[in-house]
């Protein structure tokens, strides 16, 4: 698969990337939001089909949204070049007595290394210098009410790049 060449396919390739790590849950290609707490709590409700981990097969809250959070626009080699920042973040429920935070810390890193080894077309990973910011990076994580309920949260960034794109006016 080549790599997108418009924010929107761009978009649709994370969403699929993100869908093909085992046990992530409810993935939604923008934020979304309801007017009441078991609404809202409905769009990240996830019902597991097998017990793949502690939580068994209890639903509960496991879910992520995908934002465009910046755009840079940089002439590389007299051709106008998007470097989109996105930011995915996700919510899954606060269980101390399986220990949680463990989940939901593993399924945070598998969701890295299917961005670090895609070969779905995804461009997530740039700067190839030694020192340089490249992948997915987890930019904060820690408890937080979501919904009503405790939960895990983490937001993770990262960096995409695509050629311009005329749009008609």
């Amino acid at each position: 698969m080549s790599i997108p060449s418009t924010l929107a396919a761009t978009r649709l390739a994370i969403v699929e990337l993100l869908g093909s790590v085992p046990d992530v849950g409810i993935v939604h290609r923008c934020e979304r939001y309801a007017g009441d707490d078991s609404a809202y709590k409905r769009l990240y409700l996830y019902r597991p089909s097998a017990a793949s981990d502690a939580f068994g097969e209890e639903a509960h809250i496991r879910g992520w949204h995908v934002r465009r959070t910046a755009t840079k626009e940089v002439n590389s080699n007299g051709r106008i070049l998007n470097e989109h920042t996105w930011t995915i973040r996700g919510y899954m429920s606060f269980k101390d007595g399986i220990e949680s935070e463990l989940i939901f810390d593993e399924l945070v890193e598998n969701m890295r290394d299917a961005f670090r080894f895609a070969r779905l077309g995804v461009p997530a990973v740039i700067g190839n210098g030694v020192f340089e910011e490249r992948g997915v990076q987890v930019v904060s994580t820690g408890p937080v009410f979501f919904a009503g309920a405790l939960c895990h949260s983490a937001a993770l960034e990262f960096a995409s790049r695509n050629w311009f794109e005329w749009r008609k006016a």
